[in-house]
């Protein structure tokens, strides 16, 4: 993938900032077009690029490349936003390629990916900024053969005529483009039922490269007179260094350097293994600071704590009580954080796969005291991001190292360091108590939700749920541990909303109804209900299931997205066997299905393994676990069929990264109790554990 920029010298687009930066086109009065200052030579045509805008470049053997000013981190953003310019601009997939955009805010505003927002945050911009770009060329032609550009249409990166005789490529009216004026009216937008792209599915601009081992992660970044460099770091939260000898780690092989750090003591060497083989001869002495015998005990103690009296339930009702506990979690993206710095007297380079580009192009030039301008931030494909590479603290650490070496340097993070030093989806105590009426409807929910890092509140608030119910409240809180957390995929949903789903599917039961009719009747939200509806119907809800099996639902909306899931699994041998996971999304417009249904594929592996295996515990002020050895995930062998449905909507796309994930766990909770008849209260799920 190409890191070059081809921009026009002054562009069109005003961009504003935001996670997932919203492009403004407005009445297009700032649009300057000129074609490209060189001339090109491609594929055996010569002849002046049309670049009228930052985002698209037409060539004249009619390629189209389009300039994604997002970060892509295994959601397939690039290419649903190549989708959307492409289908206003008429052209074929085929002849579109992608650029990824370094970071640049003064171009760009500020860039980033989080929140599920790029692609409904984008949407109708990208669509403004092909369709611009489609009536200039369209000017062209009318111009070339004298008449009014009304009477022509585009098909395929062609021009036509309005009696079909007469075409002209795109590709051969790039100059004359180039001096057509601006658009002053609002462009006309294609209608939904003329798309040709958008909801059809594209396979991913950069499958071919992932797979064959092009594709530029950061990892594969190399430059000249590049080192390489890794961390000792600290064995607890908040440690400290006291000294360290690196007599033993300089003997060793390749290494070059050993030089102390904000975050621990580096080791340079002239290949990773120098560097690692260095490290583990090096000898720190560590001051353990605070956090020296903190435990997941002490932490579930200090959250308990935070618990305050429940809302009263109204007099006679059927009162149901029950408590949940959710561990830490960590990112384990499947490319370990990385960075490559090269600290120059007067600027800055970096090479890294970040979610934040604009954001850690600030940090480093406020950690080098530089103007934005001289730090260059060359954005990489991400090997997964989940929140993780929200942070900038991986590219901090490249910075240092570079800075105090005066070379550049790759700075590795080993899985190790990776898993033992995140910012942790938080640790979570949740406290129910509800009510039914004789009749079974719900009168009353009360939920407490203590998680490390938490605000405490002092007040009940919104409950946050899915379901219409009398005197439904919630009262955050929590308790500080030392241990560093941050926004893992769906953020707060990770907790709430399974705690929810697993405690609404108690009230079914406890109400005696059926939890699928149970939640039906509840829901007042129509796309809600409709997937909810869905989910049953394709896995067969009301199917009897053999002695030992059972099935859960749970649902989710959010992020402009819905969501519902049935787990189908058994009881085998005293381990829990899954066999089916239905997922059903409306998502609205699904730009790219092919890329809806890896998301909801990806996301339903994450909340099975969340569900069933994997935990980060804490033990003497450090994580217990720290490899995939010790962090369970799902395993091909273990995984059900996985069945995905989309409802396809027809006015604008909502958020998929995070939209997946809430509703497995639960649906995995709730079928072990229709197998088992006991409830989950602690996640992972261990059976011998069961209420």
């Amino acid at each position: 993938m190409s890191n070059r920029l081809a921009v026009s010298r002054r562009s069109f687009i005003q961009i504003v900032g935001g996670v997932g930066a919203s492009l403004v086109l407005g009445s297009f009065s700032s649009l300057a077009c000129a074609a490209t200052e060189d001339k090109v030579k491609i594929t055996g045509k010569t002849g002046a690029a049309f670049a009228p805008n930052a985002l698209v470049r037409v060539d004249p053997d009619g390629k189209v490349t389009v300039t994604i000013i997002a970060p892509d981190a295994g959601q397939g953003s690039r290419t649903a936003l190549a989708m959307i310019v492409a289908e206003e601009l008429d052209v074929d997939w085929h002849d579109v390629k992608v650029a990824q955009a370094p970071a640049n805010q003064a171009l760009y505003g500020r860039q980033g990916i989080g929140g599920s927002s790029t692609i409904r945050s984008m949407y109708n911009e990208s669509r403004q900024v092909g369709a611009a770009t489609r009536m200039m060329l369209v000017a062209a032609a009318a111009k070339t053969w004298n008449v009014e550009p009304s009477t022509l249409k585009t098909s395929k990166g062609h021009v036509l005529s309005a009696d079909g005789k007469k075409s002209i490529a795109y590709g051969d009216l790039t100059a004359m483009a180039s001096t057509m004026p601006l658009p002053t009216e609002k462009v006309e937008l294609k209608k939904s039922g003329d798309f040709t792209l958008i909801g059809k599915g594209a396979t991913r601009v950069d499958n071919h490269d992932v797979a064959t081992g092009k594709a530029m992660y950061g990892l594969d970044v190399k430059v000249p007179g590049m080192v390489y460099a890794v961390i000792a770091r600290a064995p607890a939260f908040g440690a400290t260094v006291k000294s360290f000898d690196a007599t033993a780690a300089k003997k060793v092989d390749g290494v070059l350097d050993v030089v102390q750090v904000p975050s621990g003591v580096a080791v340079i060497g002239k290949n990773t293994w120098a560097a690692i083989s260095g490290r583990t001869a090096l000898k720190v002495d560590w001051d353990l600071g605070a956090n020296a015998d903190l435990t997941s005990a002490k932490i579930t103690e200090k959250l308990k704590a935070g618990l305050k009296d429940h809302l009263e339930m109204p007099s006679g009702s059927k009162v149901v009580e029950a408590t949940m506990d959710f561990p830490f979690l960590a990112h384990a993206t499947m490319e370990p954080l990385n960075a490559v710095a090269d600290v120059r007297e007067d600027s800055c380079t970096i090479w890294a796969g970040t979610q934040q580009p604009t954001g850690a192009q600030n940090g480093v030039a406020r950690l080098l005291k530089l103007p934005v301008e001289k730090v260059t931030l060359n954005v990489m494909l991400l090997g997964g991001g989940f929140g993780r590479r929200l942070y900038d603290d991986y590219i901090q650490d490249a910075v240092h190292v570079s800075k105090a070496i005066k070379k550049p340097v790759k700075l590795m993070w080993t899985r190790e360091d990776d898993m033992s030093h995140d910012n942790y989806r938080p640790a979570c105590h949740t406290s129910f108590k509800g009510a039914v009426d004789a009749a079974g409807k719900p009168v009353g929910w009360s939920v407490q939700a203590m998680q490390v890092g938490g605000r405490g509140g002092s007040n009940f608030g919104d409950a946050g749920i899915n379901y219409d119910i009398p005197k439904a409240a919630m009262l955050e809180g929590g308790a500080r541990v030392g241990v560093p957390t941050g926004p893992w995929r769906s953020v707060e949903n990770t907790l709430f909303n399974v705690a929810h789903e697993c405690f609404i599917d108690e009230m079914a039961h406890a109400a005696g109804k059926d939890p699928f009719e149970f939640r039906h009747e509840l829901i007042t939200d129509d796309r809600l209900r409709k997937v909810l509806e869905v989910a049953a119907e394709k896995s067969g809800w009301k199917n009897p299931l053999p002695k030992g099996h059972g099935r859960g639902i749970a649902c989710f909306k959010g992020y402009g997205s819905y969501a519902a899931h049935v787990v189908e699994l058994s009881i085998e041998n005293n381990k829990v066997k899954l066999h089916r996971a239905v997922c059903v999304v409306d998502c609205g417009v699904a730009v790219n299905p092919k890329g809806v249904e890896a998301q909801m594929q990806g996301a339903c592996t994450d909340g099975l393994s969340t569900a069933l295996r994997a935990a980060i515990t804490i033990d003497a002020g450090g994580t217990a676990q720290t490899n995939w050895s010790e962090y369970h995930w799902m395993t091909l062998d273990a995984m059900p069929k996985v069945e995905v449905t989309i409802i396809q909507g027809a006015d604008h796309p909502g958020g998929m990264g995070e939209v997946g994930y809430p509703s497995v766990a639960p649906a995995v909770a709730n079928a072990v109790f229709a197998a088992t008849g006991k409830r989950v209260r602690k996640f992972p799920i261990k059976l011998a554990e069961l209420a």
